[in-house]
């Protein structure tokens, strides 16, 4: 604002022009902390507000299927133990009882009508052979005859095949069949035995006569049965158990003896 002074003499007065006070730079402005925040300037643009991600959440893992909720079953009826079938013996009974059945016995005959038998497979299980069958009433017995005693036993003894045989039950025996002569004929008994000889190797088989026809027929199971169990013995074993009694290796055996009518 100008102001007027007073003259001292007649020189015109003189206009006096009051310095402009500088306007004072403001200060920034203090925060509560103490730390100077700069104010910014009136065409300064306005800074973009920043904007904090959303962090994405973890993924939750799924949750295990409730179990059903089962009723509780019913409690198992105790089994009678008078059942027939519980009390019912097997064919390996004996094992459970930690023995071993003896073979002290093996009969040689051919298998019974009410009987399922089967062949053991294998040559090391049959023998082409001698023997010499004697008939008295309804018995029937069979002798192995050596093989040194055959030439003057010609007319008397017959080639057969022995056969291992085992039924349902365990039970061992020898089959004799009879084969052709030294003529070679056959006959239909021997025929048809042979057959179901071979079909017992591989299934159970129940033989019986066929007397209209004059051959031996047989049957077999309807459903599987179970392999026959072998007795760990040899074949060897086996025919000497079988003719244990019943090998004719001299001219002076009992049977032949009586055949020549000696006394």
């Amino acid at each position: 604002m100008a102001t007027t002074t007073a003259p001292d003499d007649d020189r015109d007065p003189i206009e006096t022009v009051k310095p402009k006070t500088p306007k004072r730079k403001e200060e920034p402005t203090m925060t509560t902390n103490g730390d100077p925040t700069p104010t910014p300037p009136d065409n300064a643009a306005a800074p973009e507000p920043t904007t904090n991600p959303t962090p994405t959440p973890a993924p939750t893992p799924p949750e295990p299927p409730t179990a059903p909720t089962t009723p509780p079953s019913a409690r198992p009826e105790s089994p009678d133990p008078f059942d027939p079938e519980s009390l019912r013996l097997g064919t390996d009974y004996s094992e459970g009882l930690g023995v071993r059945k003896v073979i002290s016995t093996i009969p040689n005959r051919r298998p019974n009508r009410s009987e399922w038998f089967r062949v053991r497979p294998g040559d090391e299980w049959r023998v082409e052979t001698a023997v010499l069958e004697l008939e008295k009433g309804v018995e029937r017995s069979t002798y192995l005859v050596a093989q040194s005693l055959r030439v003057d036993l010609s007319g008397e003894i017959t080639p057969a095949m022995l056969l291992t045989c085992v039924n349902r039950a365990g039970d061992l025996f020898l089959w004799r069949v009879k084969l052709p002569g030294p003529d070679g004929r056959s006959n239909t008994w021997t025929d048809s035995a042979l057959q179901i000889a071979k079909a017992a190797e591989t299934t159970w088989c129940r033989m019986v006569s066929d007397m209209n026809n004059g051959i031996y027929t047989h049957f077999e199971p309807r459903h599987d049965l179970p392999d026959p169990k072998w007795p760990s013995i040899s074949f060897r074993e086996i025919i000497r158990i079988a003719f244990r009694d019943r090998m004719i290796d001299s001219l002076d055996h009992p049977v032949l003896r009586d055949l020549r009518g000696d006394l």
